[in-house]
């Protein structure tokens, strides 16, 4: 019999971190795989924080990935590499088997 944490981890790859469904594929640090991008929940999250540079173009992103083809939950602070350009993390949130992560870029 399934737990209910079983079904999770199956629907993860079946449902949410699918191509033909939700998800693309990308290279983090040149590791290809399904990502989620999510442009209406970093916009939820921008309105509760507030930039703080100057003179400083900032680039975020919110990313899904499945945690068994991202690897350890990367720690704040940490440069990865999606596709061709460089990110730091800004959180990263472990949910039952995929990861939220919030990334940044600074373009003086």
């Amino acid at each position: 019999m399934n737990t209910f944490k079983d079904i999770i981890k199956q629907d993860i790859k079946n449902t949410f971190i699918n191509d033909d469904e939700f998800s693309d594929k990308h290279y983090i640090d040149g590791k290809e795989m399904s990502v989620i991008t999510d442009g209406i929940e970093l916009l939820e999250r921008e309105k509760k924080l507030k930039d703080k540079t100057d003179g400083v173009f900032l680039k975020q992103k919110l990313i899904y990935v499945a945690a068994e083809d991202f690897g350890p939950l990367p720690r704040i602070g940490r440069i990865i590499k999606l596709d061709k350009s460089d990110y730091r993390v800004i959180d990263a949130i472990a949910e039952n088997g995929m990861y939220s992560l919030t990334l940044e870029a600074y373009k003086g």
